[in-house]
C-alpha cells in the first residue's frame, strides 16, 4: 500500500497466510522532489524488490495499490498505467456508509493528455478502517491476526503506531440524523500508516489468491 505526499511515498508491506492471517514485513518513507523522476523511479526499485523468509524463500511484491486521490494524481495515473501488468494499480479513497470496500475498476482520463487513460479502483475506506481495527483486536495468532516485524531498520516504531491508530469510530448527531465517522484521536496528527494498510488490504483484495491451495501446495 503506497500513500502519496508533496514531498515523500510512504508505503507498507505486507504479506498475508490463511484467514487473512498478516504480516507488517517493512514501513517504508521514500522521500523527493515528487515532480521529478528520480524519487519514481526510487519507488519502482522499491517495488521490485523481494523479501526474505527465515528460511531463505524470497517473496515478490504481488500487487501494489497507489493513491491518486490527494497528490498528484496524473503522476500516478502514469506510473501505473506502464505497470498494470506488475498489478500496480491507481486507487481513490471513498467515505461514507454502505460504500463496498473495493468496487471493479473503471477507466479514467489524464487530464493533461484525455486520450491516455488508466485503470482506477475506488476503494470504501470506512470499510476498510473497519476491517483494520477488528483485526488489531485479535489476540492470538491464527485467522485475522496482525503480526509485525520487530527489526528495527523495518519501520515499526511508535510514529508507525501512533498512524495506525490515529482514528476512531464516533457517532454524530447532524439534523439529517445520527452518523458514525471515522475521527482523529488528538494528538494523533498523521494517519498515513494507517491509509497504507488500508490500501494494502485493497491489494489482497483485489487479487483474491486462493490461500489454502497456495499452503497446499508448499506443503
Amino acid at each position: 500500500g503506497v500513500d502519496v505526499q508533496d514531498d515523500r511515498f510512504e508505503v507498507e508491506v505486507v504479506g498475508w497466510g490463511v484467514g487473512k492471517e498478516s504480516w507488517g514485513i517493512r514501513y517504508q518513507k521514500i522521500y523527493g522532489d515528487m515532480l521529478k523522476e528520480q524519487v519514481w523511479r526510487d519507488l519502482d526499485a522499491f517495488l521490485t524488490a523481494t523479501f526474505s523468509k527465515k528460511d531463505g524463500t524470497q517473496l515478490p511484491i504481488l500487487c501494489t495499490c497507489i493513491d491518486s486521490g490527494g497528490h498528484h494524481t496524473d503522476q500516478v495515473y502514469r506510473f501505473t498505467k506502464e505497470r498494470y501488468e506488475r498489478r500496480i494499480f491507481a486507487i481513490k479513497g471513498k467515505g461514507g456508509d454502505g460504500i463496498p470496500f473495493v468496487s471493479p475498476p473503471s477507466k479514467v482520463p489524464i487530464r493533461d493528455n484525455k486520450r491516455i487513460t488508466c485503470w482506477l479502483y475506488t476503494i470504501g475506506v470506512d470499510a476498510g478502517r473497519a476491517t483494520i481495527m477488528a483485526n488489531l483486536k485479535v489476540q492470538e495468532p491464527g485467522p485475522k491476526y496482525c503480526h509485525f516485524n520487530r527489526h528495527p531498520d523495518a519501520g515499526y516504531d511508535l510514529n508507525f503506531f501512533n498512524g495506525l491508530l490515529s482514528e476512531k469510530l464516533v457517532l454524530t448527531h447532524t439534523r439529517r440524523g445520527d452518523r458514525w465517522a471515522w475521527e482523529k484521536l488528538p494528538g494523533h496528527n498523521r494517519n498515513e500508516a494507517l491509509d497504507c494498510r488500508d490500501y494494502a488490504n485493497a491489494g489482497l483484495k483485489i487479487i483474491n489468491p486462493d490461500m489454502d491451495a497456495i499452503e497446499r501446495r508448499l506443503q
